[in-house]
């Protein structure tokens, strides 16, 4: 890792022109100015060349446990959540942590390879795999510590009621140093036991002064309605602003007076949304005839009513979904064909999904390119951002505080 003093020859996102980017010893941005020069000598600057400088890409939604595992399991042969779910449920009973913290090693080196700068990964802390997953995850952390920030969501794929003893298990994930309260409340038995399930993820959140975010509504089913639940539940718990609706695919099956109901809640409770597009597109209408479903929630709607919708790529060749690259920019991509935003402005959209917007998910201070941020950056050979989307390169560099990662 070499420590970069100044980027030059920097194109910047909505602006004309060239910019000089000055980078503080501590790893902030200390100003940006127009113009072309090399600034203070050289062997510390890059020349940008004309690239697009951008934050880093945020995945504000991954299953790192997960990682490369496609091969070791059954194939997928309905391709449904559900299936996947039983799948990885008995396999994980024997994956040990040191297996868990070289895959998800992997998946982070490709992430950061992208220009990925931040993480929320989901851990398993189902009854039948122990904490080995998370142990595994947090492991894997701790190796990459400098060149990425990763928060970890401990997680209970196979319930809270239905899975007796999970609970527990969150409660030691977060004692073993967790950062952020998960859920999946659709899959309990009953509406009942969903409701339950939330109401359980806030007294763990309270205990720890930890986010929540919840697998909620991944599902073409217009009668699953846990995330109304969630927001009503964020208001009364007093947790606004600390609270986001994963997948949330249901949302998009209700009739458009519901929505309506469902997305002022959100507002309400200050929640926001991330949506998994390639997963979201593989996974979700598997029991449509034609036409079949998109699966994806109501992004723009979302959007256009001001709610941050993130966009992750939760996968990466598991049971679940048997692609996954960790580029940021492929799901940028896919948003755009999945929900129309074919508009520049829509393309914006895109882009936030997977930078400000995924950064709100994540509650990052210090983010974007800006005097004062973090000198978290990425430099991609296009001129600009709907070229970017388009050709979706390899970074040319990417920095992590300052310095080349």
């Amino acid at each position: 890792m070499q420590r970069i003093r100044s980027i030059h020859h920097a194109r910047l996102h909505g602006k004309r022109g060239t910019f000089r980017i000055e980078i503080g010893d501590e790893g902030r941005i200390e100003s940006i100015r127009p113009g072309t020069s090399r600034s203070g000598g050289t062997a510390r600057g890059l020349d940008a060349r004309g690239g697009l400088v951008l934050p880093s890409f945020v995945d504000p939604h991954l299953h790192l446990d997960l990682a490369y595992t496609l091969d070791e399991v059954p194939a997928n042969r309905s391709g449904t959540l559900l299936e996947a779910i039983a799948s990885w449920s008995e396999h994980k009973k024997t994956i040990t942590a040191k297996q868990v913290t070289e895959r998800a090693c992997r998946a982070i080196d490709d992430e950061i390879g992208f220009g990925t700068g931040y993480i929320r990964t989901h851990v398993d802390v189902a009854v039948n795999s122990g904490l080995r997953l998370c142990e595994g995850v947090l492991a894997a952390r701790e190796k990459r510590r400098g060149r990425i920030d990763i928060q970890v969501a401990a997680f209970p794929q196979d319930g809270i009621l239905r899975d007796p003893g999970a609970l527990e298990q969150m409660r030691e994930a977060m004692r073993l140093g967790c950062d952020v309260v998960g859920g999946i409340a659709h899959n309990e038995r009953t509406p009942q036991d969903s409701r339950r399930h939330i109401e359980l993820l806030f007294d763990v959140a309270e205990e720890f002064d930890a986010p929540i975010d919840c697998h909620i509504d991944e599902t073409d089913d217009p009668q699953s309605m846990c995330t109304e639940q969630l927001a009503a539940l964020t208001i009364e718990r007093g947790w606004q602003g600390r609270v986001t609706a994963s997948h949330a695919c249901a949302l998009s099956c209700y009739d458009d007076a519901h929505a309506r109901k469902v997305i002022n809640l959100i507002l309400e409770a200050r929640m926001t949304v991330v949506t998994n597009p390639g997963v979201n597109l593989h996974l979700q209408g598997r029991y449509d005839g034609y036409p079949k479903r998109r699966g994806l929630t109501r992004v723009k709607q979302l959007l256009i009513e001001g709610v941050p919708v993130g966009a992750g790529q939760d996968c990466i060749r598991d049971p679940f979904y048997p692609l996954g690259t960790g580029q940021m920019l492929e799901q940028a991509h896919l948003l755009v064909h999945a929900d129309h935003l074919s508009m520049p402005r829509e393309m914006d959209w895109a882009l936030a999904a997977v930078t400000t917007n995924a950064a709100r998910v994540m509650g990052l201070s210090g983010y974007g390119v800006r005097a004062g941020a973090f000198a978290d950056l990425v430099i991609l050979p296009v001129e600009d951002v709907h070229e970017a989307i388009r050709r979706r390169p390899r970074p040319k560099q990417v920095l992590k505080r300052g310095a080349t990662v």
